[in-house]
């Protein structure tokens, strides 16, 4: 597997985890935000491994 894929899913992963923190602890403009952008790297990774795997590299 390629290693910027497991970087866009794991930027993803964390994106969205400080976004949750950051919701519940009384910024929610900040969480949305973050929060969005974790599904974005999610959703990127996500191709990225359909790609792959059509391709047969996986």
């Amino acid at each position: 597997m390629n290693p910027l894929t497991l970087a866009f899913a794991g930027a993803g992963l964390t994106g969205f985890a400080l976004g949750a923190f950051f919701t519940a602890t009384g910024k929610p403009e900040m969480g949305v935000i973050l929060m969005g952008m974790g599904l974005v790297f999610q959703v990127i990774s996500l191709v990225r491994l359909k790609r792959a795997k059509n391709q047969g590299k996986l």
